[in-house]
């Protein structure tokens, strides 16, 4: 009877410690060791996304990018034997989430870090991974100056590149500007400003909005009344689609650009079956079919499919940003790096120019941005996104 009792105990011990393995979010990480696998065999690297909450919008095809990157990593087998495993967590869309799951991946020893889906949230854990030298790869666009951090998503003064191409192109020359007043929003005037000085271009009208407000009606109102011959528009979804939407209802007859964080699924479906003029700085991965043939398409036609084959869809820009993240880290340690220290140093000297989907890096010249040539002003045509010949 003793020995009945005790093998029962026992056997109700190992299920309340699995059930606390569960609870410990075992089931955020795509990847996991294979049984009996040592932990020194298993190079981790973390990755904070928005699956949930109101940055979901932007963050739903970087979730799908990590499964479908984790399945080929577990396809391709271990690396000099050793497994790398993508531990996911989302941060719900919270700045302070985030950076309890950065402390956690920190502890749990990751080599390196992709995220985060937003602008503010990069920021709010990016002096954790300055602290602990730990390579963060970041996948929204930020303002940054370390050697720690390496920028997956175009800086803003890339970002309006291809506006000012277009408007040069149309010889625009007065511009009405208006902008979220968030982290992401109030970043792109500037940048904006000083290259449209550049160009004779000038910034007309100028106003700001709330990110979570429900209309933008008296914001476009004074707006319209400078008469602008084109608007640009910086803020992410939703607050991007209700400008787009106030806009039309307000009878503008001109372009509005908006920017990339607007490149999105969930604005298409914001500005469905209204949206003349409107356009976004996209992803050339979202207009893949109407490219001229490049080495470029043949890298981005491979993810798009193999995209598709999984999840019945299209990846975009956000997709992009974090398959270069993670790419750039699983190539340092293809390379025989699997320390962050080791990866560090090979990405400060060794790892040279690098295509990747959002477009050229070369780090050894900037770690801010990728070069333009992944993004285009992209316009709306049958409900889906058109490339605008350059």
């Amino acid at each position: 009877m003793k020995k009945y009792l005790k093998a029962k105990s026992l056997a109700v011990l190992a299920m309340v410690l699995t059930l606390i393995l569960v609870g410990c979010g075992l089931d955020e990480e795509e990847g996991s060791a294979e049984s009996g696998k040592k932990e020194e065999d298993v190079i981790k690297v973390g990755v904070i996304i928005a699956e949930t909450g109101p940055a979901s919008t932007l963050g739903s095809t970087q979730v799908n990018t990590v499964k479908l990157l984790q399945k080929q990593l577990d396809e391709a087998g271990p690396i000099d034997g050793k497994k790398i495993q993508l531990v996911k967590h989302d941060y719900e869309t919270d700045d302070t989430k985030a950076v309890v799951a950065m402390d956690k991946l920190l502890s749990e020893g990751v080599v390196a870090v992709v995220g985060a889906t937003q602008s503010s949230t990069s920021m709010a854990i990016m002096p954790k991974a300055i602290e602990h030298k730990v390579p963060l790869m970041t996948v929204a666009p930020i303002e940054q100056n370390n050697e720690y951090v390496y920028s997956m998503a175009h800086s803003t003064s890339v970002i309006v590149t291809p506006i000012i191409e277009y408007l040069n192109k149309h010889n625009i020359k007065k511009v009405g500007w208006l902008n979220a007043a968030d982290g992401f929003g109030v970043v792109g005037l500037p940048a904006f400003k000083e290259l449209a000085e550049q160009n004779g271009i000038e910034v007309v009208a100028h106003e700001e909005f709330d990110a979570t407000a429900t209309d933008m009606t008296i914001q476009l109102t004074k707006v319209k009344s400078k008469n602008p011959e084109a608007v640009i528009v910086w803020s992410r979804t939703p607050g991007a689609g209700i400008v787009a939407r106030n806009f039309k209802s307000l009878g503008f007859d001109i372009p509005m650009i908006q920017s990339t964080a607007a490149a999105n699924q969930g604005f298409l479906d914001q500005v469905k079956d209204d949206n003349e003029n409107v356009m976004v700085v996209g992803s050339k991965l979202s207009v893949l079919d109407q490219l001229p043939d490049s080495a470029q398409k043949e890298m981005l036609l491979a993810f798009r499919d193999a995209y598709a084959a999984d999840f019945g869809g299209e990846p975009d820009l956000f997709g992009a940003h974090a398959l270069d993240g993670i790419n750039v880290v699983v190539e340092a340690i293809k390379a025989g790096n699997y320390t962050s220290e080791d990866i560090q140093n090979y990405l400060q000297n060794d790892f040279g120019e690098y295509m990747g989907a959002t477009g050229t890096f070369n780090f050894q010249e900037s770690q801010a941005s990728s070069l333009a040539d992944g993004i285009s002003v992209l316009a709306i045509e049958n409900n889906e996104w058109k490339y605008i010949e350059e």
